[in-house]
Order: structure tokens, then sequence, then C-alpha cells
């Protein structure tokens, strides 16, 4: 990393603990407590069992069926065998959806933050830091305007697939 962009993000650093003193300095990364998780707080099921209840937020926040077995301490074969079952295999999704959703808000807060800072750094004396914040604003820019359109011409590419499946 270049220097100027250590000393940019030294700067960010600094305003974000001076202006928001109430914000944790760090985001907490989402981990899976340790302790069984029961019926009760989760509102599990009735057909899963025990072992698949303690199991699922386990192979729910891990990036692999492998590693999320091991976690969970289960055989590969035993997770094969419980997402054969269709009310595990919806509990399961569930679970990654609702990880996803929590997930995609707290990265919305941290880009409102980000994005107040920056806006901040756009308003330094120093033109460096200026200059520096102008071409991480229009980097952004450009990236959201191509998210934008793939998201259309993917979503056109799906319409036009629905209409094949239609015809044939």
């Amino acid at each position: 990393m270049s220097g100027k962009k250590q000393k940019l993000m030294r700067k960010e650093q600094r305003m974000s603990r001076n202006e928001q003193p109430d914000c944790p300095p760090e985001t907490p990364a989402l981990r899976v407590e340790n302790s069984p998780v029961s019926r009760k707080e989760q509102n599990f099921p009735p057909e899963l069992s025990d072992r698949q209840v303690t199991a699922l937020p386990y192979l729910a926040a891990a990036a692999t069926n492998e590693e999320g077995a091991r976690m969970a301490q289960i055989s590969i074969s035993t997770l094969t065998r419980w997402r054969q079952d269709s009310v595990f295999r919806d509990e399961l999704r569930r679970l990654r959806e609702d990880a996803a959703s929590l997930a995609h808000v707290e990265l919305n807060g941290l880009a409102l933050k980000s994005t107040a800072i920056l806006a901040n750094l756009l308003e330094d004396p120093n033109p460096r830091v200026r200059t520096q914040a102008v071409r991480i604003a229009i980097d952004a820019e450009i990236k959201l305007g191509e998210a934008a359109r793939n998201s259309r011409r993917l979503n056109q590419l799906q319409k036009a697939l629905t209409l094949l499946k239609n015809v044939k």
C-alpha cells in the first residue's frame, strides 16, 4: 500500500473516532456461539432432532459443507443424509438467508458511514487528501454504474429465459 493511501486511511480512522465516539473501532465478526441453540430461541421445526438443531448454526455459518460438518462435529455422510430431508434443507436455507440479510444490513450501514467520511475528506484543506477522495468517489460511482447495468442485463436475460421456457 502506498504511503498516500496509508496516510488517507489513518486520517479516515481519526475522523471516524472523533466524529462518532459511540461507534466501536471495529465491526464485530459474524461468529457462531459455542453454546447450543435451543428450539425455543430459534423456533426450529419439531421434526428436527436435537443434534440437527445444534448443528444447523454451524452449517449455516460455514463456507463449505466440510467446514460446517467439522465445526458441528458431524461426518460428511451424516450431513449428506440430513440434506436429503426437506425440513432440514429448508431450515438450513432459512438460516443462511437470515445471515445474509444481516450481513447486507451491516454492509449498508458501513457504506453510509464510509460515504460520510469520504464527503468530509472532500472538504479537507490538504489538496492531496481532496484529490484522493475525489478519485475514490469517482471510482465508486463508476463501479455502481457498472453494477446497475449488469443487474439490468441479468434481469433481461432472466425474462428471456422464462419466455423461452414457456414457448417449449
